[in-house]
């Protein structure tokens, strides 16, 4: 079929209007933390931050700790484009204290949008400052300076294979977190057999509370697959909102490649009406979209430049996923639409008919 009319929006805009996300402005970002624990006023995305860290349990400091810090730059109106990211390592010294700065030497080009900080320890459960491991929901104690971070004691009933997603990418951590990998290698083997191939029971784990985890629905190793790229990602959610029963995203962006090596993914999973009125909304609002029938109950293709979109609708789990990836990872629609087919594919292997 051909292409629709060419007053769509364009491709970078449309989700931001989707989500009722007001992102029409190039300033910086308010921070979404304190500046300390004891304010109400906002702290800054460049820092410094600081704080201290202590075991849960004893209340003891906790020395030797990582603490891994990343600050996000894009640039553009609507939905911005990654254009860049810094990041810097510490540890924490003989009182559990941290301090963090700004690299200066390594600013990329655009508009500062976000901060995260991770601090991982042998023995115990990570710390994210945007979301707590046990549901993976948002996290909102998290203060600029003067932080206090409290890790729990490893057990020997959580996930590895959980534990290593809940973390994330980033070249520090994952030279420290390459010992947990063999355990989460001896997990999947051990306990479940994996679905399809790739997903392991921690999926299954995740639906217990009626949610869907878009970064558990396509992982890297499947995109290298699908289009034979070699480099590396650095993962996590988008910084449209949230994460929620409704809704779910993942970023996976290429390290040291433009924005159109990035792979990004965004899940609903709605009631049936509300599922087919935005599968209908994306179908409006667009650019050069392509009904097509590959995928799903509904699905359709999307291009906008080097940037192209796939979405389609399963109308019996009542779920719309939108999958955007640039020329440079998929170089052929076929990469594309193998991506989306990988993700249904996925959906179906964990979400029986009729659940909800």
């Amino acid at each position: 079929m051909s292409p629709r009319a060419s007053t769509k929006l364009p491709l970078t805009v449309l989700v931001a209007l989707l989500l009722a996300c007001a992102c029409t402005t190039t300033a910086t970002r308010t921070a979404p933390f304190r500046v300390r624990p004891d304010s109400t006023a906002a702290g800054a995305l460049q820092g410094p931050f600081s704080g201290q860290v202590k075991d849960s349990a004893s209340g003891d400091p906790i020395p030797g700790a990582l603490v891994y810090a990343t600050w996000t730059y894009e640039r553009g109106d609507g939905i911005p484009q990654p254009t860049g990211a810094a990041e810097a390592v510490a540890s924490t010294d003989a009182n559990g204290r941290y301090n963090i700065v700004h690299p200066k030497q390594a600013t990329p080009d655009g508009n500062l949008t976000a901060f995260h900080l991770v601090v991982y320890k042998k023995g115990y459960v990570a710390y994210r400052s945007d979301r707590r491991f046990s549901d993976l929901g948002p996290r909102f104690d998290f203060a600029q300076t003067h932080n206090a971070i409290s890790l729990d004691r490893w057990h020997s009933e959580h996930s590895h294979v959980r534990h290593l997603r809940y973390v994330g990418g980033g070249s520090a951590l994952a030279a420290l977190t390459a010992w947990e990998r063999a355990e989460a290698t001896a997990e999947l083997s051990g306990e479940r057999k994996e679905l399809d191939g790739q997903l392991s029971s921690d999926l299954l784990d995740s639906l217990s509370d009626g949610r869907l985890i878009a970064a558990q629905l396509l992982g890297e190793a499947e995109i290298k697959e699908i289009t034979g790229y070699e480099g590396t990602f650095e993962s996590g959610p988008l910084n449209d909102e949230a994460d929620t029963a409704n809704y779910s995203s993942q970023h996976f962006k290429a390290l040291g490649q433009p924005e159109v090596y990035d792979v990004a993914i965004r899940l609903w999973r709605l009631d049936e009406d509300r599922a087919a009125k935005r599968f209908a909304e994306l179908s409006e609002t667009l650019p050069g979209v392509t009904e097509r029938d590959d995928v799903a109950d509904q699905s359709l293709l999307a291009l906008e430049g080097d940037i192209q979109g796939y979405a389609f609708l399963d109308k019996r789990r009542s779920i719309v996923v939108l999958i955007t990836c640039g020329k440079g990872q998929c170089s052929e629609q076929s990469q594309l639409v193998a991506l989306a087919g990988k993700i249904f594919s996925n959906i179906e292997a964990v979400v029986p008919l009729g659940q909800r």
